[in-house]
């Protein structure tokens, strides 16, 4: 059976949100993907041997370590930090920890996530002050949140924003309760699903004037779109396909820029999986291709044609994995 987009795109985003990971670790997903399983496997107080060393301006509570299944063949460690902000509000985030594993490239790669978020926070912190307001999607927001103390405009996910029950009990275990309002996730899904300059003419609308303003993409977001496309209403033009290990780095690029003027505006951008090739993405049509999301990750026609009043003030290795733009008014 043919996986339609939207089911491919639900399958794509729960794999790689809940692994933090590329789908090319597995190979594109079929529709017959069994539901999600998981189970607390590590559970540690603050202080205890073994807790994880991490740097927070928050009170540290607890971690704890959940293996997911789906199916027999796929399993994935998934970390849970419970820290006390200042209100004594106990909060929730996914962190990335360099696991111990039998699999060289997947552990590669959640080291890899693991210093970048760690890079990026430093430099959160080093240029930005306590006025400042970061914008980014839910799971991004918790780790600005817990890494840096920084003001983010959400929390939290919202239950429209999985697909179905057991997914939303699944990211309440892991992320923490549900956010019972749904307009600010709304809003901000809206804003991403946008023509940017729509989209930054509302947020002149929505957001205090005289506070700065940031936002935080990360490439795993593009495996959020089905998340994003269900809270803003929008459809969005996105399509991946994993490329094999090629010597000739040139025939391969000359292969994704093929693939992506067959079907789509000919904008792609491109990321090495270590072991596996490269993950390429596409966009599908011009309205894609100028919506905010669009124009603040590093697909080729971003970078000939940046957006207007943002500013990229911070981009990472690995492709350009994170970014900040800073939002000039």
């Amino acid at each position: 059976m043919k996986l339609s987009r939207s089911r491919w795109l639900a399958v794509v985003g729960i794999v790689c949100i809940l692994s933090g990971i590329w789908v090319g670790w597995f190979g594109l997903p079929v529709w017959s993907s069994p539901p999600l399983r998981w189970q607390k496997i590590q559970e540690i107080k603050y202080g205890q041997p073994g807790f994880p060393e991490l740097t927070s301006p928050f009170s540290m509570v607890g971690a704890t370590k959940y293996e997911v299944r789906q199916g027999d063949d796929i399993s994935l460690l998934l970390n849970s930090i419970q820290y006390r902000t200042i209100t004594d509000e106990v909060r929730q985030a996914i962190i990335y920890l360099p696991d111990n594993s039998s699999d060289q490239p997947l552990t590669e790669m959640k080291a890899l996530r693991h210093d970048l978020w760690l890079e990026v926070s430093q430099a959160i912190l080093q240029h930005t002050d306590e006025k400042t307001l970061f914008l980014s999607w839910w799971d991004d927001a918790q780790r600005i949140d817990f890494l840096t103390g920084r003001k983010t405009w959400i929390h939290a996910p919202t239950a429209t924003t999985f697909a179905n029950a057991n997914e939303q009990e699944l990211w309440q275990q892991v992320a923490g309760p549900i956010d019972p309002d749904e307009q600010a996730l709304r809003r901000l899904a809206s804003l991403l699903a946008m023509d940017v300059q729509q989209a930054l003419q509302e947020m002149a609308k929505i957001l205090t004037a005289d506070v700065p303003v940031y936002w935080l993409v990360c490439l795993d977001d593009l495996a959020r779109v089905s998340e994003i496309e269900r809270l803003s209403g929008k459809q969005l033009g996105f399509e991946a396909r994993l490329f094999p290990q090629s010597g000739d780095v040139h025939s391969q690029i000359a292969e994704v820029k093929r693939w992506a003027s067959e079907n789509g505006t000919g904008s792609y951008l491109v990321q090495n999986i270590p072991g596996q090739g490269v993950r390429a993405w596409r966009i599908m049509d011009s309205a894609t291709e100028n919506t905010l999301l669009a124009k603040m990750l590093p697909f080729t026609s971003s970078l000939a044609n940046p957006a207007d009043n943002l500013e990229i003030v911070y981009q990472s290795n690995w492709g350009a994995y994170l970014a900040i733009y800073h939002w000039l008014r």
